[in-house]
């Protein structure tokens, strides 16, 4: 067992300074693997095979031990975990002094032995799920899902119920570097806390910000998803504060699907939404890629704008001209405006005949009606677009994408 052998020594030297006695810690094979004298780790114990043969303490007088080789006066006793005698402890000394120290010295190693593996196999588990999940995000990019199929068997999850993906978002957290692995422990079991409802609901850490949640639902607890999300947003956001970790906490989350491309899909749909979310409604803590007040943004995020290449010389008349970006403005205005000329001069605080002077300039530019909807709809995605990215259509031609 790796596990015993790392943690022998380290175990021998502790108990040995703290008690003032002399220890040893040998393995199934007798190989002394632990010794407060360093001289003996790595050598043979040959009595040991008879302590774990046996399964029960052996007594070795200064007598009985005259004549045997590296073989001390004191006490071997059976070190077990999980119903097996894996080594042995030797305390050495008079017997019937060291006796006292048995039972308190192997109960204490068999719980650190227990403790460790445990702390190590969910160390182990939380690897391997952030792989897995890994994997899963990128679901399009697998011709075989069979290694997917072998990490839901290795796991003890199933993808035949309906599940939905949550993203939490901590921007704050790109900044940390000493605390991140306490810190990540503490939020694995709060995270865990707030949203695993079965042993099927999957925690992790998607990348050094974000965490993902993929939840079971059903029909019956659909709906208070968005209160679950705003309660542990506040959660969150305390447990930050008590960390001085100061940043805002955000949750996003897709519609919930079967399968395993089901899921991610929910997972791509979830990203979208927090993007869209922070860029369009920033004041809000819980986005649902289904909203309508983050829809627009997705749309004109996921749009292929290839057919403006058909009218791109007269879109260009706009950015080029000297006032272009009070024309922009006032355009986007009007058109969230719902395209009513008193209300968009209100909200630019402008005259309304000021208002109509840049929209006729910009029917002029363009060749677009501003009273037609539909004209509007296609120059406001144009220009939306390229508020978030400056360098759209920025070429001439077909290179203008």
């Amino acid at each position: 067992m790796k596990l015993f052998e790392q943690v022998a020594q380290p175990l021998v030297e502790q108990t040995s300074s703290l008690l003032g006695i002399s220890l040893s810690i040998t393995d199934e094979k007798g190989i002394i693997i632990g010794s407060d004298n360093k001289e003996r780790i790595g050598t043979l114990h040959p009595v040991s095979s008879r302590v774990i043969e046996e399964g029960r303490e052996v007594v070795f007088t200064k007598e009985q031990v005259e004549n045997m080789e590296n073989v001390l006066p004191g006490i071997a006793a059976p070190i077990w975990f999980d119903h097996k005698v894996i080594g042995v402890l030797g305390i050495v000394g008079e017997p019937e002094s060291v006796r006292k120290y048995v039972k308190f010295i192997r109960s204490h190693i068999e719980m650190f032995l227990r403790e460790s593996f445990r702390t190590e196999s969910e160390l182990v588990q939380m690897k391997t799920t952030e792989l897995f999940v890994q994997h899963l995000i990128h679901y399009r990019d697998w011709k075989d899902t069979s290694k997917l199929e072998e990490y839901c068997q290795l796991l003890g999850v199933h993808f035949n119920r309906p599940r939905v993906c949550l993203l939490i978002h901590f921007p704050a957290l790109r900044e940390l570097s000493s605390q991140a692995d306490p810190l990540e422990t503490q939020l694995q079991s709060l995270i865990s806390h707030l949203f695993r409802e079965s042993n099927e609901d999957i925690v992790c850490p998607v990348n050094q910000d974000q965490w993902a949640v993929f939840k079971i639902v059903n029909s019956k607890n659909e709906p208070k998803l968005k209160r679950t999300c705003d309660s542990a947003v506040g959660k969150l956001t305390a447990f930050l504060d008590r960390e001085d970790v100061r940043g805002g906490v955000t949750i996003a989350y897709g519609k919930s699907y079967t399968g395993l491309e089901g899921a991610a899909r929910s997972y791509q749909q979830a990203k979208k939404a927090i993007k869209a979310g922070l860029r369009s409604d920033p004041e809000e803590r819980v986005y649902s890629f289904d909203s309508w007040s983050i829809l627009p943004d997705i749309f004109l995020e996921d749009i292929d704008l290839r057919f403006l290449e058909l009218f791109a010389d007269d879109i260009r008349n706009i950015w080029e001209f000297p006032e272009s970006d009070m024309l922009i403005k006032t355009f986007i205005a009007y058109c969230e405006s719902s395209m009513n000329v008193s209300k968009a001069a209100r909200n630019l605080y402008i005259h309304r005949n000021t208002l109509m002077y840049r929209l006729n300039k910009i029917s002029e530019l363009s060749r677009i009606d501003p009273q037609s909807f539909e004209q509007c709809m296609v120059l406001y995605i144009a220009l939306k677009k390229r508020e978030r990215n400056p360098l759209f259509m920025k070429g001439s031609g077909k290179n203008f994408l």
